[in-house]
């Protein structure tokens, strides 16, 4: 199997610091079938009480649209890379 290296789009909100502060993305996005491969969530340092989560991938109109009424929104200012390939040691 080659391998596939391409760029994906992060996205990115805000949330509540709080216990449940990601359910309402993770829900919309759930719903809409989305099958998340990547998700990080943080305390906001110069914000107390906030957060933010990152996640990929967001595919199709559904999904698309789920994360945008969630209040999600793809970032300009962390990259990723999806690098696929055999499942064994080395390059």
């Amino acid at each position: 199997m080659p391998y596939s290296i391409r760029k994906v789009d992060v996205w990115a909100a805000e949330i509540d610091d709080r216990p449940g502060g990601l359910t309402g993305k993770l829900e919309a996005l759930a719903k809409a079938g989305a099958s998340l491969e990547f998700i990080i969530a943080r305390r906001a340092p110069d914000k107390p009480g906030k957060g933010v989560v990152f996640l990929t991938p967001v595919r199709g109109a559904k999904q698309t649209g789920a994360a945008i009424n969630a209040g999600l929104g793809t970032t300009d200012s962390l990259h990723s890379v999806r690098v696929e390939g055999p499942d064994r040691p080395g390059l």
